[in-house]
């Protein structure tokens, strides 16, 4: 065994002499591991977060969204977009039809977006599953259809029951009236079918109803879009899909994968990375009780100093002793806080404990939680890293003093 390693855990381990030193590594040891279980804690609930943001998201979200750089409309006609059709992983090719319109309901009314949608378009997204209140259905043989957002509906005070219709205004581009607004303005009429609360941004913003009727009432023809929305056969498929497009269409359009088309995952990211850089910080201030502890040590071990050098041993060994001594109080640490923070977070998955104001208004009812290999790898040795350079410094001021007192003695 090595003597270094063996010495420096007698030092730790030992059962004889439990005096101050012993509980100052006992603290050391402690410390380094609730910051490490903290940090563990923080990145699995950042992870919880972003899971239940993808699993909202997921149910409307496109996986590529095409779009001009230049104008909010474009035509799919041409070899290009035939092309496009036709690649292998291609699950669905949606046109979609957006504009900003004034919707109307009884004397309240909200400016917000009108999607226009294929008829199958909920074939294919999973938005039934966000339906609130009614059905999910956007056309009618007789008759007009929306599915409004949830905020809009709150704003607008609408029920589904009530089947009272909603007004929808948008600007008539070939009729202005300045002594009259009201006529400078086309609307048609739409009967409430459904009701969906999908997030926060969704929520407030759309309204849901067929893409001929948003084509009939802005006047775009039928190979007008303002984007085309495309789901892949599988998710691994969706990078190399967005390159073979992008390089079809070129840098007149953009092609957006999920992460690119909302801001909260960039939001996520920055998050996740601040919080980690933080908790290191945490973490680096908790193991410079690891100097105090080796030092103190040193300093009790003194004449042990003198009898290892008596006895043939090198300054190289002795500052090997007390750096393994420090590099174990981290290791101990570390490991314990990794196990303590996973059996936290298992308990919050299993059980949990930790819960939002139980008003109703949240989607999940505990904070959620989500355990990554990686973050536990990447957690343990960020903090054996840091416990590694700090042990290196009380050890390190081992000089050749020792020498000299060792032979004056």
């Amino acid at each position: 065994m090595n003597l270094s390693y063996y010495i420096a855990k007698r030092y730790l381990f030992s059962k004889k002499n439990r005096n101050a030193i012993n509980i100052i590594s006992g603290i050391s040891v402690v410390v380094v591991a609730v910051a490490t279980a903290a940090l563990i804690i923080v990145l699995s609930s950042i992870n919880g977060f972003g899971s239940l943001i993808d699993e909202q998201i997921s149910n409307y979200a496109p996986d590529l969204k095409i779009e001009s750089l230049k104008g909010k409309t474009f035509k799919i006609e041409g070899k290009k977009f035939e092309k496009i059709k036709k690649l292998n992983h291609i699950k669905y090719f949606a046109e979609i039809s957006e504009e900003n319109i004034l919707l109307k309901y009884g004397n309240k009314q909200t400016i917000c977006t009108v999607k226009g949608i294929p008829d199958d378009y909920d074939n294919f997204f999973n938005l039934n599953s966000a339906l609130r209140e009614g059905v999910f259905k956007t056309s009618g043989n007789t008759l007009n259809y929306t599915v409004l957002g949830g905020g809009i509906a709150y704003k607008l005070g609408l029920s589904v029951e009530s089947q009272k219709a909603v007004s929808l205004w948008v600007p008539d581009r070939k009729k202005v009236n300045m002594l009259n607004p009201e006529q400078s303005f086309k609307h048609i009429s739409l009967i409430p079918a459904g009701i969906i609360s999908v997030d926060a941004n969704f929520d407030m913003k759309y309204i849901l109803t067929s893409l001929s009727l948003v084509r009939k009432i802005t006047e775009r023809n039928s190979k007008s879009v303002s984007s085309i929305e495309i789901l892949v056969d599988t998710t691994r498929n969706a990078e190399l899909l967005k390159s073979e497009i992008q390089d079809i269409l070129g840098e007149k359009y953009s092609v957006k994968n999920i992460y690119e088309q909302f801001d909260v995952y960039k939001v996520m990211k920055s998050e996740r990375f601040a919080a980690f850089i933080i908790m290191m910080f945490i973490i680096l201030i908790a193991s410079f009780s690891i100097i105090g502890s080796v030092t103190m040590l040193i300093i009790e071990k003194k004449n042990d100093i003198f009898t290892l050098m008596s006895m043939g041993a090198n300054i190289k060994t002795i500052k090997k002793i007390f750096f393994i001594e420090g590099w174990m109080i981290s290791f101990i640490g570390a490991f314990s806080g990794i196990v303590l923070g996973g059996l936290i977070c298992f308990a919050q998955q299993k059980f949990g404990f930790v819960t939002f104001p139980s008003d109703g208004m949240y989607i999940v009812d505990a904070y959620p939680i989500v355990m990554n290999t990686g973050d536990f790898v990447l957690t343990f040795f960020s903090v054996m890293i840091i416990g590694t350079l700090i042990s290196m410094y009380p050890a390190g001021k081992i000089k050749n003093e020792y020498i000299k007192d060792s032979e004056t003695t």
